[in-house]
C-alpha cells in the first residue's frame, strides 16, 4: 500500500490565487478622496460634528486598507475574527482607560 501525503506541498507555490484582480489605483483614489474630505472637515468649527465624522472616515479608510491592501477580504474568515476581537478589546481599553485614570490621577 502506497502512502500519499494529505497535502501536496510541491505545487503549493504554483496554485492560482482565488481572489480576482484588484484595482489598487481605484482603492488609492478612494483613500485620497476620503483624506481630502477629512482635511475639509477639519476646518469645520463645530466640534460636535467634526470629531465623529473624522473618526468615521478614519475607520472607513482603515477598513479599505485592511480589506484590499492586506488582502483580508480574500483570506480565511478566522483572520477577520481575530482582527475584530482585537479591535473590540482596543476600543474597550480606549473607553475605560481614561475613566480609570481620572479616578486614580484627577485631571485639572
Amino acid at each position: 500500500m502506497e502512502h500519499t501525503p494529505a497535502i501536496d506541498i510541491t505545487h503549493a507555490a504554483e496554485a492560482p490565487h482565488a481572489h480576482p484582480k484588484i484595482d489598487y489605483v481605484r482603492i488609492f483614489a478612494w483613500l485620497s478622496g476620503f483624506t481630502l474630505l477629512e482635511l475639509l472637515i477639519s476646518f469645520v468649527p463645530v466640534e460636535e460634528i467634526k470629531i465623529p465624522l473624522l473618526v468615521g472616515f478614519a475607520v472607513l479608510k482603515a477598513t479599505l486598507v485592511v480589506l484590499y491592501y492586506m488582502h483580508l477580504r480574500y483570506d480565511s474568515r478566522w483572520y477577520a475574527v481575530i482582527l475584530i476581537v482585537g479591535i473590540f478589546f482596543a476600543v474597550v481599553v480606549g473607553i475605560l482607560l481614561p475613566r480609570m485614570q481620572r479616578g486614580i490621577l484627577p485631571l485639572p
